[in-house]
């Protein structure tokens, strides 16, 4: 892949350091979940900007990074897609080269906001990457992507990212991007002081390995005094958030909340597979009946996305679904496809029944998933045959479900952190997501894994349990300090129950909403417009225009 770099005129130096970059954030998000790249996966590509001459130089590095990075992350659209569209592999590369070029828009800012020198490098790094992330999450339409911020990458460590609850996933991503900008002037200062004593770089007889361990040794030595100030707050601003997550961790109110049957199906495997409604129906039926003799008696039972594909135009279906809240004491939350105006508007919906028929009005998606349920190059990326793009909802919905009130959210919701807090400030104690991951099926175990991480962060931002129904795909809990249990998968149809504690009062992040974010932007701008340097006046003797005689 070297050639990328070539192609945009970097040399290897500066191609390392964004593969580098990439390499690194990339293994900080799930499946791996690795804690030291979410600390330094910005530095060498902070190193590239900084040495970049000038920041269009500094934009074409960005844009080899994301190119690399969002390459390597989000691989798994491909096999995905092609369960949908013979594009799949135009979608992929068009949605890569998209975001690609939020990464080279944040270097070049970054590189511009240095050329002026009156934002320290180590502030600029979270300031613009904050603002870009929030910038890219609120897109117009169905542009918005807010898939795996930066943020995120630590979702694995539940405790580390309790700050959350006050400044949202975006101000975890301002948190780690500072963590980053002091390391990378930790490095660029060892490097300077190193040079500035004057001391041979490399050593002649050692070979590669030798003179990378001289290096080392001499930048610890040489650089010691200017680079222990960064590295020491570093080091503190790394250990603080995390230290107040674990406290936050041990001492939140948990209350006993309802007991919630979450339900793993495992439905409609391959595209076009013909499942019936009242096929659907009996072996959700018949899969209750057999998990839930021995277990508590649930307060609430949720079925996956799409469950039923025909939305409630069989009576059969809508009566079997009050038969079954009938004999489970509960409540039935369910996903459907529904229509309206013979078939000219098609929604993907969730709605609720109980013992008397529906309880309230179905909720429609709002947020549609780009290039799936909505094509925002209709012209360009066509659909597979006999499907059409769906509409998305006007409003959020919160459900009455005997004593507790629920907000749904529909698969990709789940990364919108808008979403969860709206439900959250219009009452819901509960927020559910029911996903149907049967798209994902040749994707691998990257997609699904990146999507439960959304889970952990609006659970710990929104303080509230989440509750996951999938079919093909993972089904369980999610405690509102984001640590996950009670969690099923495998090759067949499962049920989990469990209670899902609750606590009282919206957190901070509920109430003000995504300052970060919002605030980085706000900042950056005024910042971009009048931080430009100034022209040097003209020193020494000036000379001056002759005098007119009258």
């Amino acid at each position: 892949m070297m050639w990328v770099g070539a192609l945009f005129g970097l040399d290897a130096r500066e191609w390392w350091l964004a593969s580098a970059s990439a390499l690194l954030l990339f293994a900080a998000y799930p499946p791996f979940h690795l804690i030291a790249p979410s600390l330094l996966a910005l530095v060498p590509l902070s190193v590239a900007v900084r040495e970049a001459r000038t920041p269009r130089r500094a934009a074409r590095v960005g844009f080899v990074f994301g190119v690399l990075h969002y390459g390597l992350l989000l691989h798994w659209m491909i096999p995905a897609l092609a369960r949908l569209t013979a594009t799949a592999p135009l979608v992929y590369a068009t949605a890569v080269m998209l975001l690609a070029l939020s990464q080279a828009l944040a270097c070049w800012m970054l590189a511009l906001l240095r050329r002026g020198g009156r934002v320290p490098f180590w502030f600029a790094l979270p300031l613009v990457w904050t603002a870009v992330e929030w910038g890219i999450a609120h897109a117009p339409g169905t542009m918005a992507y807010p898939w795996l911020g930066l943020g995120t990458s630590l979702t694995g460590y539940p405790e580390a990212v309790g700050i959350a609850e006050l400044a949202g996933a975006r101000g975890v991503t301002f948190w780690l991007a500072l963590v980053n900008g002091l390391v990378a002037e930790a490095v660029v200062t060892g490097r300077g002081t190193s040079a500035a004593t004057g001391r041979p770089r490399t050593a002649t007889r050692k070979g590669v390995s030798g003179r990378s361990r001289l290096r080392l040794a001499r930048w610890l030595r040489g650089g010691a005094g200017p680079v222990r100030p960064w590295l020491a707050a570093a080091l503190v601003v790394a250990a603080v958030p995390p230290a107040w997550g674990v406290w936050r961790a041990r001492h939140l109110d948990l209350r006993p909340g309802p007991v919630v049957a979450t339900v793993r199906t495992t439905f409609r495997a391959q595209p076009g597979e013909a499942v019936s409604d009242l096929e659907a129906l009996a072996a959700v039926d018949a899969l209750l009946a057999a998990n839930l003799a021995e277990a508590p008696v649930p307060s609430l039972v949720v079925l996956s996305e799409g469950t039923f594909r025909d939305g409630l135009d069989q009576p059969e279906v809508v009566e079997g679904l009050r038969d079954l809240s009938r004999r489970l004491g509960a409540p039935v939350l369910f996903g459907l496809v529904r229509t309206e105006e013979a078939g000219a508007r098609r929604y993907n919906s969730a709605a609720l029944a109980g013992p008397g028929g529906l309880l309230g009005d179905p909720y429609d998606k709002r947020r549609l998933v780009p290039w799936v349920e909505r094509m925002p190059l209709a012209g360009l990326f066509p659909m597979a045959a006999g499907e059409s793009p769906l509409r998305a909802g006007a409003e959020w919905t919160v459900f009455e479900a005997g004593l507790h009130d629920v907000g749904a959210l529909i698969c990709y919701e789940a990364a919108f952190a808008g979403a969860a807090r709206a439900l959250r400030r219009a009452g819901a104690g509960v927020l559910l997501n029911i996903t149907n991951d049967a798209w994902f099926a040749d994707a691998g175990a990257f997609a699904v894994a990146q999507h439960e991480a959304h889970l952990v962060m609006r659970a710990i931002e929104t303080r509230t349990g989440v509750v996951r129904s999938a079919n093909l795909g993972p089904a369980g809990f999610v405690e509102p300090t984001g640590r996950v249990r009670a969690r099923v998968q495998g090759p067949r149809a499962a049920v989990a129950t469990a209670r899902v504690d609750a606590v009282p009062g919206p957190t901070w992040y509920v109430r003000v909403g995504d300052v970060a974010g919002l605030g980085a932007a706000a900042a950056l701008l005024p910042l971009l417009l009048f931080g430009r340097p100034r022209r040097p006046r003209p020193t020494g003797t000036m000379a001056r225009a002759p005098e007119t005689r009258h």
